[in-house]
């Protein structure tokens, strides 16, 4: 098989040429006058959640939803169609709607039926008083590591926060096998669609059973190829060791690969949950939330530097990542250690935590497409001069961090091009500018694209993926048309796993 491009990227730079595909590697790559607008490595996203995707894709989504209006409409025409037993959606930001979901507004539309609706983010959800019931939650109820919202009388607004959502959360009734097998079918369809043949994702929050869930994917994954790296959410020592003790019953497959432990320390900008350093300046004496005390997270560190097991730190804001960076620094010294750990968003900072990040040799996950939306209310939530540092993606990259990129889907879209777009130009898709910052800090394309490509593989150590060059695995995406001034508007005609056409537009 030839394919020849007017433009290859080879993980790094731009080439025309010709590739010769023979048993699923790229044989040679030869000089070609012209061919295909656009040929790259199939795209990585190295931070996402692809059974929550898929679960998203088939039940209630509110992310299209601009007003009170519009919530209303999505919540009752749903709730009129399907099972009778718990609603469940997600996508809602109060930023967009105009006003915050309670519990009495969901009462209102339904009051029989248990109902359970994600913030946009994942880290906050809003229920009605049958589902608080359900999960046995009274006003007298706390977690720590957690908030349950209440109104000025002291009653509960059906906003749970963190940790709290885990108290509705785990009391839903789990998909069953076939509904998980068509959810997880659906989402490699769609990642397929934009070009996307391998991810890094952590799904414990859908299948808490890690072997159950590691089955799920190798039977998919058989049908339906996608490279994934399965992560293993933690939330104690306890379950690190556990996870350490399952590594030894698993081997790595041709598509189902160990990852990381994932551990969330804060929550998310945009719901106000980021642990930051300093007040939110649009709510004075908040500081969001941060999960673990320094005792726990000091033993999480050191068991995993112990064991040599790579943890992948959720931090926003920027005492989440100090906690981290100062633990890390106690446990190991400031300096490289036996192990690569990655900071999932590294959202809000300061040049002293990049400097020290570098210095840890840290991977930093980065999610340019949250740009997009957060552009338009993050220096609200900062200001001026905290936006400086944040969402600094030149300033990391001239640091010397090693980046990678994702879009945390369902958070947002999972189309790597919008990231490419975001991290390029700094727009958010309709040409409206990130003007709040008075440094540029966008990535060049090709840089952009690498996120995507390269560094998503290394950092997963797929050493044969990412790239194109003789001996690679020919996982490619295939492009009739680029206009490198709407990347927002590329899309894949054509994809292969291992040589294999596994999407045609």
């Amino acid at each position: 098989m030839f394919v020849a491009g007017d433009r290859i990227f080879d993980g790094k730079n731009f080439r025309r040429g010709t590739l010769e595909i023979q048993a699923g590697h790229i044989k040679a790559f030869r000089p070609a006058r012209e061919g295909v607008a656009l040929i790259t490595p199939g795209l990585i996203d190295s931070h996402l959640h692809l059974v929550n995707l898929g679960l998203d894709l088939q039940g209630l989504q509110l992310r299209d939803c601009q007003s009170q209006g519009e919530f209303v409409q999505a919540f009752r025409e749903y709730s009129q169609t399907g099972s009778k037993g718990w609603i469940t959606g997600r996508g809602w930001d109060q930023n967009k709607l105009g006003f915050t979901p309670t519990r009495q507004l969901l009462d209102s539309l339904c009051p029989d039926r248990p109902a359970v609706l994600t913030r946009t983010c994942g880290h906050v959800v809003v229920v009605n008083s049958k589902a608080l019931e359900m999960a046995g939650i009274a006003n007298s109820t706390e977690i720590v590591g957690g908030v349950l919202r209440r109104d000025s009388s002291g009653e509960l607004t059906g906003i749970l926060e963190e940790k709290a959502v885990n108290l509705v959360t785990d009391v839903i009734p789990q998909p069953d096998s076939a509904t998980l097998y068509s959810a997880l079918v659906a989402a490699i369809k769609y990642a397929q669609s934009y070009g996307i043949t391998g991810a890094h994702t952590d799904d414990r929050g859908q299948v808490k059973d890690y072997l159950s869930l590691w089955g799920l994917y190798y039977r998919v994954t058989q049908s339906y190829p996608l490279r994934v790296q399965l992560h293993y959410t933690i939330t104690c020592p306890e379950d690190l060791r556990d996870y350490i003790s399952l590594r030894a019953e698993l081997q790595d497959t041709a598509f189902v690969y160990k990852g990381a432990a994932k551990i969330f320390l804060d929550g998310s900008l945009g719901a106000g949950t980021a642990a930051l350093v300093e007040d939110y300046s649009d709510d004075p004496g908040s500081r969001g939330v941060l999960v673990y005390d320094d005792c726990t997270l000091r033993e999480i560190v050191t068991i995993a530097e112990e064991y040599g097991i790579q943890l992948a730190v959720h931090a926003i804001g920027d005492r989440a990542t100090e906690q981290f960076l100062r633990i890390l620094e106690e446990v190991r010294g400031l300096k490289p250690g036996p192990i690569r750990h990655r900071l999932v968003h590294f959202q809000v900072t300061n040049i002293s935590q990049i400097n020290r990040a570098k210095a840890l040799d840290l991977a930093i996950e980065i999610q340019p497409a949250f740009l997009r939306t957060d552009m338009h209310w993050a220096e609200s939530r900062l200001g001026y001069t905290r936006l400086q540092t944040s969402y600094c993606w030149q300033t990391m990259d001239n640091a010397g961090l090693y980046l990678s990129g994702g879009s945390d889907s369902p958070v947002e879209e999972i189309n790597p091009w919008l990231g490419v777009a975001a991290a390029v130009t700094r727009q958010d898709g309709k040409g409206n500018f990130a003007s709040a910052w008075r440094k540029d800090e966008s990535l060049g394309l090709e840089r952009a694209l690498s996120l995507f490509t390269s560094s998503a593989a290394g950092l997963a150590g797929w050493q044969q993926l990412g790239s194109v060059s003789p001996g690679k695995i020919a996982d490619l995406a295939i492009y009739s048309q680029f206009d490198p001034g709407n990347l927002w508007g590329t899309r894949p005609n054509q994809v292969l796993v291992q040589g294999n056409i596994v999407y045609q537009r």
